[in-house]
């Protein structure tokens, strides 16, 4: 059983930390703009323009994380993030009611979540051993979920109260002892193995990574479908709430809050168990299509209890694969390459992001939101699919008996 020391301890309160300023970004933020402005529309297109930006950004990310010493890297992208919430307090100071500052927030929690999902999975690699990766992903998946999620439960309570002015304060505000805490860590970091060429050079090294084990890449891939569906609801919870059963921000905010508490199942069961290495793709593959069924089920019925029950389904099986996922990553890639992994897999998340979220605002409009529901509960099924063709052929790294996570 894993010892909480010093290190994650340490480790634990920076990303606790961390997640509060996303919780407000990507809950908070997106409840303001799905709500109160153009019926939703025009944070559909704003999302789906951010994440276009982010796919074609993310694989030369990859590279920075590969080639900078991790524990730098992740200080100074906290001291931006902070900059950045200096711009939002300054914009919305000056320019009160305005939509700039709002849109701006929400672009630097989208960005700072992009980099920082990689970059912090790099880290932890550095840290710990195989045999530790599952109960330390499970643990930070939980914390993650639950400082981000009650945040932004609670952000949305208050952001008409205290004004965003206050809210982005109070975030830049956290960042610091965050950025205290990583440098607190101590261990030996390791040295970068690449140098940086052209962009455009850099992009395409990603992808021979990428192509070297494509069955390994199909896995990987197809267990972020969840997540996106995730990310999806984001704009579909404040719609439907909003526009469908005409409720309020408190009941957008008790829906994240059992989305926790499925987190918190999620992340519990797997940090209670032993999983066997030969194991996690076959976990993967089920939870991807159990996912798909809850999906379903929430397009079948689109109401205020099924909302409120799908909600705790959705966190404990997003969670869950997002864990396995994790864990496969950090077993299967060499440290020199988990950077590039990670960001070609954030580039996958984001490009499935606005494709969708691209699709769901038309159809929104054009045919209105239960046909919307239907359009995300189709991604996981299609990919859980692809992961059943894929793994009904022998490959290594289903094979593997590599060491067994304790």
């Amino acid at each position: 059983m894993m010892t909480f020391n010093r290190t994650l301890l340490l480790l634990l309160a920076s990303n606790a930390l961390a997640s509060i300023g996303v919780g407000v970004a990507m809950i908070a933020v997106p409840w303001v703009l799905a709500s109160k402005f153009d019926n939703g529309v025009f944070f559909g297109i704003l999302i789906t323009g951010a994440n276009i930006a982010l796919a074609l950004l993310a694989p030369w990310t990859g590279v920075l994380i590969d080639s900078t010493v991790r524990q730098r890297f992740m200080v100074l992208l906290r001291l931006a993030f902070i900059a950045g919430l200096g711009v939002v307090v300054l914009l919305s100071s000056i320019l009160p009611g305005s939509v700039t500052p709002l849109i701006l927030y929400y672009l630097l929690g989208a960005a700072f979540y992009a980099i920082n999902i990689p970059l912090r999975t790099a880290f932890v690699q550095e840290l710990y051993s195989g045999g530790e990766y599952a109960q330390v992903n499970s643990i930070l998946e939980v914390e993650n979920q639950v400082a981000a999620v009650l945040t932004g439960a609670l952000a949305i309570l208050l952001i008409d109260r205290v004004g965003l002015t206050m809210l982005a304060l109070a975030n830049a505000l956290v960042l610091v002892p965050a950025i205290i805490c990583i440098v607190l860590i101590k261990h030996e970091a390791v040295a970068p193995k690449i140098l940086r060429g052209s962009p455009l050079k850099d992009i395409k090294a990603g992808f021979a990574i990428m192509k070297r084990n494509a069955r390994l890449s199909v896995v990987l891939l197809v267990a972020t479908l969840p997540y996106v569906v995730v990310i999806l609801y984001t704009y579909l919870h404040p719609v439907a709430l909003s526009q469908l059963l005409n409720l309020g921000g408190d009941q957008y905010a008790l829906v994240e809050v059992l989305f926790a508490v499925g987190s918190i199942i999620g992340g519990g069961v797997l940090l209670s168990r032993n999983i066997v290495n030969t194991r996690i793709v076959p976990l993967i593959q089920m939870l991807v299509g159990f996912f798909g069924l809850v999906a379903v089920v929430q397009a079948i019925l689109p109401v205020h209890a099924a909302f409120l029950a799908i909600a705790v389904l959705f966190g404990l099986l997003n969670a869950a694969v997002r864990i396995l996922r994790q864990t496969l990553l950090m077993q299967e890639v060499e440290p020199h390459e988990i950077g590039r992994v990670g960001a070609f897999i954030q580039s996958w998340i984001m490009l499935m992001r606005a494709l969708f979220l691209g699709l769901t605002v038309a159809t929104i409009a054009v045919f209105g939101i239960v046909p919307a529901l239907w359009v995300a509960a189709s991604l996981p099924l299609i990919g859980w699919l692809a992961m059943r063709a894929v793994i009904t052929s022998p490959s290594k790294i289903f094979s593997d008996h590599k060491e067994a996570l304790q």
